[in-house]
């Protein structure tokens, strides 16, 4: 896969998981089985609108060629990723939701913190 699909990939999956904890946060709650709150609300609100906005740094870094700041991209979807599914795996152990309501972002954690190093990896 081109580095510019797998960049336009990960833009779209940060739009939808960011979009839906951004603007239905009750819903992605009930996704997660999670009992509905203010406070709940409140979070998937700041984690959604970080990735919105990780959405547009992807969309906008996808024709990018090979350079520093690039790699710091995805260094950066590294980083946010494998964070990502650490805190995932931490929570659903402690019991906050279960790991079948967490196995998508798993899954999308796993393709994107992967696939970014591979990149990067791969830089001149």
């Amino acid at each position: 896969m081109k580095r510019s699909l797998f960049l336009l990939i990960t833009a779209i999956l940060a739009l939808l998981f960011g979009a839906l904890m951004f603007l239905a946060p009750s819903l992605a709650a009930q996704f997660f089985g999670i009992p509905d709150s203010v406070g709940i609300d409140g979070l998937f609100r700041i984690i959604g609108s970080t990735l919105l906005g990780l959405a547009v740094l992807n969309f906008l870094a996808r024709n990018q060629p090979s350079s520093p700041t690039l790699a710091a991209v995805l260094w950066a979807d590294v980083a946010t990723h494998t964070i990502g599914f650490i805190a995932d795996l931490w929570s659903a152990g402690a019991g906050a939701f279960t790991f079948t309501a967490a196995l998508p972002g798993f899954v999308v954690h796993a393709f994107v913190a992967v696939g970014a190093l591979i990149y990067v990896l791969r830089m001149d």
